[in-house]
């Protein structure tokens, strides 16, 4: 689930530099958006992105799929 959730992130970070070379410069917002969510959730530990795909694949949570230190 964590590579999962990397491999989104990296995916919309690349997407979100190409949009702003090619469409808008209003598109490194979203960059900026997904890099500050990393920063927090590296702190916390807080990932709702995590809850989210676990309830759309129906996954239970467990411990050591958690983001931790």
């Amino acid at each position: 689930m964590e590579n999962l959730i990397w491999i989104l992130a990296g995916a919309l970070i690349l997407i979100s530099v190409w949009a702003a070379q090619c469409v808008s410069q209003w598109w490194l917002l979203l960059a900026i958006l997904v890099g500050g969510y990393l920063v927090v959730s590296g702190f916390t530990g807080f990932c709702p992105v995590q809850k989210f795909l676990r309830r759309k694949l129906g996954e239970k949570e467990n411990d050591h799929d958690e983001i931790d230190d």
